[in-house]
C-alpha cells in the first residue's frame, strides 16, 4: 500500500508538471472539454485539523473549487487571486474552496505563509481521482470549478486564472446559478 501511495504520488507530480506546461498555464479551456464530467460535486475531505468536510458545511450561492499543490508554479501565482476573490465576493455568496494535493505539513505551512482565509481540504490519492472525474485527464492543476449549492457545475477552468478570467467566470457564475 505504501509502495503504491508513493507511485501514485510521483505519477501525478510528473503528470501535472508535464501536463500543466504542455497546456500552458493560461490556458482558457473549461475542464469539461476533455472528457465527460459528473453532473455534480460531491465530497467529503478532511481539513488540515483533520476534520470531515464538504461543500455543505460553508453555505454559499457559489463554490470555486480550486484544485492545487505548493509545489504548482501556475497555483501559486493564482492563489493571489483566488485570496482576493474569497474577499471581495464573499458577502455576495462565494466560497472558494481549496483542494490541496499534497502533504499536510507542506499545505500548512503554505496556507499560513500566505494567509489564506479560505478553507484547504487535503485532496490525497483521491483528490487525483476526483481530477479525472471532473474531466482532467492530464492530472494537470491548477483546475477550478465553479459550482451551485446544489453541486452542479457551472463552468470549469484548467489553469490558472487571470485577474479578467477569474472576474469573468465569477460573474458569469452568480448569472447562472
Amino acid at each position: 500500500m505504501r509502495k503504491r501511495s508513493h507511485a501514485a504520488w510521483a505519477a501525478a507530480v510528473i503528470g501535472a508538471l508535464a501536463g500543466g506546461f504542455a497546456i500552458g498555464h493560461y490556458t482558457k479551456a473549461p475542464a469539461h472539454r476533455h472528457a465527460r464530467r459528473p453532473a455534480r460535486v460531491h465530497f467529503t475531505l478532511p481539513n488540515l485539523a483533520g476534520q470531515p468536510r464538504s461543500l455543505d458545511h460553508w453555505p454559499a450561492k457559489v463554490y470555486l473549487v480550486n484544485f492545487w499543490a505548493p509545489w504548482c508554479p501556475p497555483c501559486r501565482a493564482e492563489i493571489p487571486l483566488l485570496i482576493h476573490a474569497a474577499q471581495a465576493d464573499k458577502a455576495r455568496g462565494l466560497e472558494v474552496v481549496g483542494i490541496a494535493l499534497d502533504r499536510t505539513s507542506r499545505v500548512a505551512r503554505f496556507v499560513r505563509a500566505h494567509h489564506v482565509p479560505y478553507p484547504v481540504l487535503l485532496g490525497g490519492e483521491r483528490g487525483l481521482e476526483m481530477l479525472a472525474r471532473f474531466g482532467d485527464l492530464q492530472g494537470a492543476i491548477p483546475l477550478s470549478l465553479l459550482v451551485t449549492p446544489h453541486g452542479r457545475i457551472l463552468t470549469g477552468q484548467l489553469g490558472a486564472f487571470s485577474r479578467g478570467s477569474l472576474r469573468a467566470a465569477i460573474a458569469t457564475a452568480f448569472k447562472r446559478r
